[in-house]
């Protein structure tokens, strides 16, 4: 399955791609080869993917999440469509490896921290949380509105803001910038920031 889940995780909590265990698939709540379209065959630019059931959908009405076409590298739509070829449009869940079983939560996160080990980076610091989390501060250090945040990660309330990481150093000024009787928070620090980092790690 190669990188394909890592591209895809930062949009969704892990249960809402994977199974619980091996023997717990369900057709009419986990994810299938029929929940995943795009918009053109000839030159697809975006993916649609149904969700049945998810975190915040306890009637079970479901939702659409869209995932556009990004031109490098990691390509969510690129990424989806070679391993689609590859899967094959057969029953059973969407993310599952070349000998049939299917992508687990505990295999999920176990694959994650294989790849951080192998690229030499302590993994006991990540879990199947750490790419929401991830996306969540990249998105709030490049400026991106709340209200975007809040819609992509598809959280109802503030709380995607546990997730938000405020980078030590930048701790550091806005103390400098209180000392020396500043008007108000930096830029760079704003109050949504401190507001998050104050939750330590433990959203990770």
């Amino acid at each position: 399955m190669g990188g394909l889940h890592y591209v895809l995780l930062w949009v969704f909590r892990s249960g809402e791609i994977t199974v619980p265990s091996a023997g717990s698939f369900c057709s009419k709540t986990h994810l299938t080869f029929e929940d995943v379209t795009v918009d053109s065959r000839q030159a697809p630019t975006l993916l649609r993917i149904r969700l049945k059931t998810s975190k915040t959908d306890p009637f079970r009405v479901g939702v659409d999440v869209f995932i556009g076409k990004t031109d490098n590298e990691l390509c969510p739509v690129a990424a989806v469509l070679a391993f689609m070829v590859s899967r094959g449009n057969g029953p059973g869940p969407f993310f599952r490896f070349q000998d049939g079983s299917p992508l687990t939560r505990p295999r999920l996160v176990a694959e994650v921290k294989r790849t951080l080990e192998k690229a030499g980076v302590d993994s006991r610091a990540y879990s199947g949380h750490s790419f929401r989390s991830g996306a969540a501060t990249t998105a709030a250090r490049q400026g991106v509105e709340d209200s975007t945040i809040r819609m992509l990660g598809r959280w109802r309330s503030s709380a995607y803001q546990l997730y938000v990481r405020t980078p030590r150093e930048q701790l550091a000024a806005f103390s400098k910038e209180l000392a020396g009787g500043s008007a108000g928070p930096s830029q760079t620090v704003g109050r949504r920031q401190i507001a998050a980092s104050g939750q330590g790690d433990s959203a990770r």
